[in-house]
């Protein structure tokens, strides 16, 4: 799932290829899933990998931004979903 405001990392390399020079092609902001269609980010691609034996997918992270206003745990889970205002 990207930030669709700018292609290519904050070096301007693409971050689908990390040796090639970001030239603004796009491509990675094509679904995983369905490459004529682009990513709204809803997440039907974390279905689609396999499992590790506890039931979890593990998610690389490539970069954590802390620009801007810090933002506390309960707003990340908020962010994510997994607000448990309901227990």
């Amino acid at each position: 799932m990207r930030n669709f405001d700018k292609h290519g990392d904050e070096n301007g390399m693409c971050v689908l290829d990390e040796f090639k020079k970001c030239d603004d092609c796009g491509e990675c902001d094509l679904c995983d899933l369905d490459p004529t269609k682009i990513c709204n980010n809803c997440g039907a691609c974390i279905d689609e990998f396999n499992t590790n034996e506890k039931g979890f997918v593990e998610i690389p992270i490539d970069k954590i931004d802390l620009s801007g206003a810090e933002p506390s745990l309960d707003d990340f889970y908020k962010s994510m979903g997994l607000d448990d205002d309901d227990e």
